[in-house]
């Protein structure tokens, strides 16, 4: 029985797709594409290139995603702009946003009293945390 390919992810599918506005997409086309100096560099590509860095993409993003970034991570490192293998080396030697974004999420989870899934947004989550969980505060202090 023949087996059937699992189609690849595109950037669409990306959780980051609306905010992120980076050329080379390691989830598109990007053979396509072309890295222009001071372009914005794909948070999965910033995180894959640092230690324990596909491990933090593994736990945060879909397997799919994990696996096309492993796939294309060496091709795009390889073939990129000097701009873009600058930005990469300097990614490796920084620290980890995933892992921030990670510990900032138990942080406001633990200060609320409130799961971190029960915060609609990162600002309502502020405000539980300001307010002890108690709702909002309407500017008192």
């Amino acid at each position: 029985m023949p087996t059937r390919e699992l189609p690849r992810p595109t950037s669409q599918r990306c959780p980051r797709f609306d905010g992120c506005n980076a050329p080379i997409c390691p989830l598109d086309n990007w053979r396509q594409a072309q890295h222009l100096q001071g372009e914005r560099v794909c948070l999965w590509l910033r995180e894959a290139v640092k230690p324990g860095g596909m491990a933090r993409i593994a736990r945060a993003a879909t397997d799919d995603i994990a696996a096309a970034v492993a796939e294309a991570l060496p091709a795009i490192v390889a073939s990129g702009s000097a701009d873009l293998r600058h930005k990469l080396a300097e990614a490796s030697r920084s620290g980890s946003k995933l892992a921030n974004m990670h510990a900032a999420r138990g942080r406001m989870g633990q200060t609320a009293g409130v799961a971190p899934a029960l915060a609609s947004s990162p600002a309502a989550a502020h405000a539980g945390a300001r307010t002890g969980g108690k709702g909002v505060d309407h500017g008192r202090r």
